[in-house]
């Protein structure tokens, strides 16, 4: 299908297919809005990992969710493709790498399909592509360029959130509770990761934290429920008292927590790229995973990332041991947070 074929379409049935990830399905939304807009008459049907499904919550016009089982097997899978193919959907656009997807949606006889592509050996399964490239955002620039070859609009490309009025008074309760005055400046800390190497130490962040203190400035850990060791690993170091929410919050709490917050704390995680949706700053903590390739939205964040190579720090030896993680000084995330604060 040439170029002006696809920037012409106007398919009936639309079926869009996410990741799995907190962030990534943040970075998604950009796309999907685009895509949204791009074909306004269609009917929209989303598949997204179940962990993320939240993130969707209150987004426009998705007339369905399928949510996406973490281990779904063989038989999930099967059932997923007879279900699809039952679906009688015009066009699937795969925001993701994954060959599983548009394996599915051919199975599925959907037939115009476009993605991101990374194997060869699939090539022949897609209408269209774009072909992956790790020198580039793994979401954000990879799926813009999936909805352009759609005709999609991406002049204002960004990620979208929309907490509803109850998600903002129930994280302004959350606050209170916690013993916020409603007047000290607040800088979130959030320790937590989805892999173990990405993941500063909690001995540090209760460093931060203290200094942080110091300067009149409170501090807010925040996470998810498997984030409380982490938490309760920060307390124990600390000589101030940090505000305890890890674990209290959904994902669009979290999201409308963000305003209240001078700036975020905050290793390569879902949560730095919920605060850069809101527009919230932030201090990122990055070892062997590259900002360029998984980076967050937009402009003055702060990036601190010590991974010089050298004869004793290997890629393997980051991810076991955080060789690069160590590199990362308590002075310059304190500075970094004044300076941004």
């Amino acid at each position: 299908m040439q170029a002006n074929d696809l920037q012409k379409l106007q398919p009936g049935r639309l079926f869009v297919f996410l990741r799995e990830h907190i962030g990534d399905v943040v970075n998604s939304t950009a796309a999907l809005y685009c895509l949204r807009r791009r074909f306004s008459r269609a009917y929209l049907c989303v598949e997204v990992g179940e962990r993320a499904v939240e993130v969707l919550q209150n987004f426009p016009r998705i007339d369905d969710i399928w949510i996406r089982p973490t281990h779904q097997g063989l038989w999930g899978k099967l059932r997923f493709i007879r279900r699809l193919r039952e679906g009688h959907f015009d066009l699937a656009v795969i925001l993701d790498d994954s060959a599983d997807m548009v394996l599915h949606a051919w199975l599925a006889g959907i037939p115009v399909r476009v993605g991101v592509r990374r194997k060869e050996k699939f090539q022949r399964l897609y209408t269209a592509f774009v072909p992956h490239d790790t020198s580039r955002h793994e979401t954000l620039e990879h799926l813009r360029d999936v909805v352009e070859l759609l005709g999609c609009d991406t002049s204002d490309y960004r990620p979208r959130l929309y907490p509803s009025s109850q998600d903002t008074r129930t994280a302004e309760q959350e606050l209170r509770q916690a013993g916020w005055d409603g007047i000290t400046p607040l800088v979130g800390i959030n320790p937590g990761a989805s892999r173990e190497h990405r993941r500063w130490f909690p001995d540090r962040f209760a460093q931060v934290c203290d200094a942080l203190a110091e300067q009149g400035t409170a501090c807010v850990l925040l996470g998810g429920p498997g984030d409380r060791q982490l938490a309760e690993e920060i307390l124990a170091n600390c000589r101030s008292r940090p505000l305890v929410l890890t674990g209290r919050l959904t994902i669009l709490q979290l999201a409308a927590l963000m305003p209240h917050l001078r700036l975020l704390i905050t290793a390569d995680s879902g949560p730095m790229h919920v605060a850069a949706a809101m527009g919230t700053r932030v201090v990122a903590l990055y070892g062997v995973s590259d900002p360029a390739y998984t980076g967050p939205f937009g402009k003055g964040h702060i990036i601190i990332r010590h991974n010089e190579p050298c004869t004793e720090c290997t890629a393997e030896r980051c991810v076991r041991d955080r060789e690069c993680m160590k590199r990362i000084r308590v002075e310059e995330v304190v500075a970094a947070s004044l300076f941004h604060a």
